[in-house]
């Protein structure tokens, strides 16, 4: 449907013409790549990376000093429950960037190159945080064994 010109200048009134039948634009719409997801998709892949990426950062750098530190076990604990709790929203995150992504018209050849972009960074999200979210599964607590089954801090004094 399209407004044509008013019928008399002053009336305010507008003619509707039916020049393309409802299924037809209702294709159209449905065919057409939503740009709204496409933001939606980059800026939600964008955060989520970015919190994965500084949650490895502080898996790697500040877990060790917690953990040989012996501070507050209670404190090392929740350190580490709450990076874990970060890589599985920050994994969440990246599954919603894809698909936002894939919906915005990331598939299509003709356009959607902002949708793509957000599902690959929603894909490289997804696989930044599966990794953290292994690592966190294969040594959560805060006094991991290493070998012949003596804790960190035995190694360490030797």
């Amino acid at each position: 449907m399209r407004a044509e010109r008013p019928d008399s200048v002053g009336a305010g009134c507008y003619h509707w013409s039916m020049t393309e039948s409802v299924s037809e634009s209702v294709l159209e719409a449905e065919e057409r790549p939503s740009r709204g997801l496409a933001v939606g998709a980059v800026s939600v892949a964008a955060v989520s990376f970015a919190l994965a990426v500084l949650t490895w950062l502080a898996w790697l750098l500040v877990r060790p000093r917690l953990l040989v530190s012996g501070v507050y076990p209670i404190v090392a604990e929740v350190f580490v429950l709450v990076l874990g709790a970060l890589w599985f929203a920050a994994l969440l995150a990246g599954v919603l960037a894809m698909v936002l992504g894939l919906l915005g018209g990331g598939r299509r050849r003709t356009g959607g190159e902002l949708a793509r972009t957000g599902a690959l960074l929603g894909g490289l999200t997804v696989v930044v945080a599966l990794a953290g979210t292994v690592a966190f599964t294969v040594s959560p607590g805060p006094s991991p064994m290493y070998p012949a089954g003596r804790p960190l801090n035995s190694i360490i004094r030797e």
